[in-house]
């Protein structure tokens, strides 16, 4: 009997994926994902509480609807304010006050811990950066939580 040899398989020139082709999909799986900017987590907060403006220009505070009290809406105009302003920690400590609060859906709690991420996120690669206003505020938000 003839001792039988191996089949063997030229795996250089198998085009299983070629080097163009592996490239592309790396790009495109990095590219899918990105880390939300305060800008637009503070446009997806609007969103999520659309009474917001309204209820700040509109309607006293002490008004309330059993789903939404006014006090949230006010809270939330607050931390818009505070982040257009560039003032991320006062808008990160007012969403943790909404948070708390009684009547906030899910999509709305989701909504505002993107926004808190978003904001803590950018102050942190600022501060690491050096920036000493982001690092002051970091350490505001930072005091805040251990109150």
């Amino acid at each position: 009997m003839a001792a039988e040899r191996p089949i063997a398989i030229d795996v250089m020139r198998t085009p299983w994926l070629s080097p163009a082709a592996a490239a592309i999909v790396t790009l495109l799986s990095c590219g899918c994902h990105r880390e939300p900017t305060p800008e637009s987590s503070v446009s997806d907060l609007e969103k999520a509480f659309p009474a917001a403006p309204a209820a700040i220009e509109h309607q006293p505070v002490v008004n309330s609807s059993p789903s939404q009290p006014a006090e949230v809406d006010a809270l939330v105009q607050s931390a818009v304010a505070a982040a257009r302003a560039n003032d991320y920690a006062r808008g990160v400590i007012t969403l943790q006050n909404v948070q708390t609060r009684p009547g906030i859906t899910a999509s709305q709690v989701e909504a505002v811990q993107r926004a808190k991420q978003a904001m803590v996120a950018d102050l942190q690669r600022r501060a690491e950066s050096g920036d000493a206003q982001a690092l002051a505020q970091l350490k505001a938000i930072e005091k805040s939580r251990s109150q």
